[in-house]
């Protein structure tokens, strides 16, 4: 998401995850972390366990500042996760 949308570092506010319950071997900051986004407020939560629902997935929402229009930002759905927004994924 943050290269597709051309996003710095700088522009970053937050970011927050969520994960499914069946992901627990680590927490998705870890991975943020290593990557270099150390200095950006990060938060980890667990999907509720909604039966049926598509197992594990991890859910990234970033707040950001930018001129972008909303319809300028692209959202990232990777393989089956864009059954769960089919309006937004590309």
């Amino acid at each position: 998401m943050i290269s597709e949308n051309a996003i710095q570092i700088d522009d970053l506010i937050s970011i927050i995850f969520t994960a499914t319950v069946d992901l627990d071997a680590d927490f998705p900051a870890v991975a943020a972390r290593e990557i270099g986004l150390g200095q950006v407020p990060l938060l980890c939560g667990v999907e509720i366990d909604v039966p049926g629902a598509l197992p594990r997935v991890i859910r990234v929402l970033m707040h950001i500042n930018s001129d972008k229009d909303l319809s300028q930002i692209k959202h990232i759905y990777l393989r089956g996760a864009t059954s769960l927004r089919k309006d937004l994924a590309q």
